[in-house]
């Protein structure tokens, strides 16, 4: 499978992460993933941007980065989500996560709600503390997400991996995973 990975440290400070940096600081990750992606996106169909954080989740550093994988293939889960969003919108004309999102909005299983982002525990959740974050308005990529949404989501991810931070009053192990239009 030809493709690209690339590792992005988030800060040169080995005692933080995303859940303890400032917001402004996350913000420009949040910019270097949506650049990176969009650069990697020229050249291939499927970019993946993660984050494992912890050992328990295969974090081999303890230093705060993520990686972006760019290949040719789609994975069969994006196969998936994409085959099934794109059946949906065309049975509604409208846009499956979006739909989601509103059903969701100010229910039981909102964990965070801004303008722009919805922080939710979706109701087919496998893992304990599993969460999805949807963006409120229409984003096929990171970098088609404006820059008052790009704040209000360096925010929301400040106050949500934080959260996690401070529940368990130590560095929450997580995979956190952007699904992109291929």
């Amino acid at each position: 499978e030809p493709g690209e990975c690339r590792v992005l440290c988030f800060s040169p400070r080995h005692d933080l992460s995303l859940g303890a940096m400032a917001v402004p600081d996350i913000r420009r990750v949040v910019e270097l993933w949506a650049d990176q992606t969009s650069e990697l996106g020229v050249r291939h169909r499927w970019v993946q941007v993660f984050e494992n954080r912890g050992a328990a989740m295969g974090a081999s550093n303890p230093h705060p980065h993520g990686q972006i994988w760019a290949g040719t293939a789609l994975p069969v889960t994006a196969a998936r989500e994409l085959a099934s969003q794109g059946a949906h919108h065309a049975a509604t004309g409208r846009q499956l996560l979006l739909d989601y999102a509103a059903q969701e909005a100010a229910g039981p299983r909102v964990v965070l709600e801004t303008e722009a982002w919805l922080v939710v525990v979706p109701f087919w959740a496998a893992w304990p503390f599993e969460t999805l974050l949807i963006a409120k308005r229409p984003a096929a990529r990171l970098a088609d997400v404006d820059d008052s949404a790009r704040d209000e989501l360096a925010s929301v991810l400040s106050q949500h991996i934080g959260g996690y931070d401070r529940l368990l009053e130590a560095e929450f192990p997580y995979s956190m995973g952007w699904h992109q239009a291929p």
